[in-house]
């Protein structure tokens, strides 16, 4: 890797091994993992995302992301007794992609000393998505795997956050990832609704978090790397198809031929974001906050149930999820 320079910018000994090319700074291994730590403090601190009595619920999917969002706030919580951390995974039925991944989320959650706890589709709305998608209900319904998948998953994290008594739910999205959901509700012809990632309360809301929302994807990649946390690579099989992945890539040579560009994406549309008063209101089915008057889970729950004859019609109805932010 070129890195600009024959020692580390921050250290001034050691050899580099990553040029940060939007900052012009040349780092070494261990003053790079440094400095994300210390970035992903400092967004903490600035958007006030966490409380020293918090109960932080990681969603951790086995991902690059997700374990290193979980390695950093096990670390920066050591220095806060009052709070404490869960660990909850996902499992959608997904047969061979799965199962790698959960395993190394429970291998580094017993590392760390951390709660791991599972929770399926299976379990919670009565089929996974395998099996979703051979029973035909996706195509009858004109959804592609991510929609049905990405709804659930907010669905099925809220359903975790109220049984485990979290008072906040970190995901690990990135720079990358904010910015491409920005981009596609731009291009579904709707203006973001609200910041992703930032704490919201009120309205029932157990407030969701993005504390790598300013590090780049690659970066995480190399802290990653770096710092020997195991992860799955393999991606998922439905990826291919969806949006987000024509967004994702487009993004990524746009800003290897621009860098920065991501940073001035982020600041320019959550700058130009108008908080809407009312935009969240309970969802009739769910009672969960929503900006729809049945939330989006609530209304896929309904469809597949009819499509499969069910009677009672949702599965668990006593919970929903706030719809609102959208990242998958």
């Amino acid at each position: 890797m070129e890195t600009g320079s024959k020692v580390c910018d921050v250290c001034g000994e050691a050899q580099p091994v990553y040029r940060q090319v939007y900052s012009g700074v040349s780092f070494c291994a261990s003053c790079f993992k440094e400095s994300i730590e210390k970035r992903v403090r400092k967004t903490i601190s600035r958007y006030n995302l966490l409380r020293e009595d918090d109960r932080i619920l990681v969603a951790v999917s086995g991902g690059k992301d997700s374990l290193t969002l979980l390695k950093i706030l096990a670390r920066i919580e050591r220095d806060y007794p009052r709070a404490s951390l869960v660990a909850v995974s996902i499992d959608e039925g997904i047969p061979g992609y799965r199962d790698e991944a959960l395993r190394l989320a429970a291998d580094m959650c017993r590392r760390l000393g951390v709660e791991h706890r599972v929770y399926t589709f299976e379990d919670l709305f009565g089929l996974g998505l395998a099996e979703a998608m051979n029973r035909g209900v996706l195509g009858r319904l004109g959804l592609g795997a991510c929609t049905l998948c990405g709804v659930w998953r907010r669905k099925a994290i809220s359903l975790a956050a109220r049984d485990l008594k979290a008072t906040v739910v970190a995901t690990a999205h990135t720079l990358d990832d904010i910015v491409q959901t920005y981009i596609m509700d731009i291009l579904r012809g709707e203006f973001p609704k609200a910041p992703i990632g930032l704490r919201r309360e009120g309205n029932g809301i157990i407030p969701r978090v993005a504390p790598l929302r300013l590090i780049p994807e690659e970066e995480v990649v190399l802290y990653a790397y770096l710092s020997r946390i195991p992860f799955q690579e393999i991606p998922c099989p439905n990826a291919q198809n969806s949006q987000r992945d024509l967004v994702r890539t487009f993004l990524a040579q746009y800003e290897s031929r621009y860098p920065g560009s991501l940073f001035a994406a982020l600041k320019t549309i959550e700058s130009s974001i108008i908080p809407r008063e009312g935009a969240l209101t309970p969802c009739q089915l769910c009672g969960e906050p929503s900006s729809r008057t049945i939330c989006r889970a609530c209304e896929l729950e309904s469809q597949v149930s009819s499509l499969l004859g069910r009677e009672g019609g949702l599965v668990r109805a006593d919970i929903g999820v706030d719809d609102v932010e959208g990242v998958d």
